[in-house]
């Protein structure tokens, strides 16, 4: 059994869909350490890329207990909990090297920038999904906040137009 600096061991917890940070909240109430590893995405919000934290690993989080003679068998009564994960009879334990490195990948991970984490970068090619010009493919030129300016083949010369996000979609 892998143990953490402060002797417990690291327990794996299955959630109801959607409901992790509940289940965090009644765990931490329970005075559990709780570890719900999550990560920066961009996602669409009217028309506009934002970004916002999601779970690692949806439906999953890490417990441990505060001592030993803190009981685990409360956790499945948990709201927003479904089950402690198992393999057979065993209780899956994630190892303390693991929570560390999920730790240090969360915090690299989520230091990158909005303008980093778009894959509408110079050199990416593009088709444009939106507008007058859909059906156009070009590559992109440079990127800014809401607009991006893409180089496309018009009328027989290279052109620069620009842009929103939300009208193109990256080719493969």
């Amino acid at each position: 059994m892998d143990m953490s600096a402060s002797g417990m061991p690291w327990y794996v917890v299955l959630t109801k869909p959607r409901q992790e940070l509940v289940a965090r909240d009644n765990l931490v109430r329970q005075g559990f350490e709780v570890y719900l590893p999550k990560l920066k995405v961009l996602k669409r919000l009217r028309g506009r890329q934002v970004a916002k934290l999601e779970p690692f690993f949806p439906r999953y989080l890490f417990i441990q207990p505060s001592s030993t003679e803190h009981s685990i068998s409360p956790v499945r009564s948990t709201l927003g909990v479904t089950t402690l994960v198992r393999f057979g009879y065993t209780l899956a334990i994630a190892r303390t090297e693991t929570i560390k490195k999920l730790r240090e990948f969360e915090f690299h991970q989520n230091q990158d920038r909005l303008e980093v984490m778009s894959p509408f970068q110079p050199g990416v090619k593009v088709m444009v999904a939106d507008g007058p010009l859909a059906g156009l493919e070009g590559l992109i030129s440079s990127t800014a906040q809401e607009r991006i300016v893409v180089l496309m083949q018009l009328l027989g010369q290279d052109t620069r137009v620009t842009v929103s996000h939300h009208q193109l979609r990256v080719m493969n």
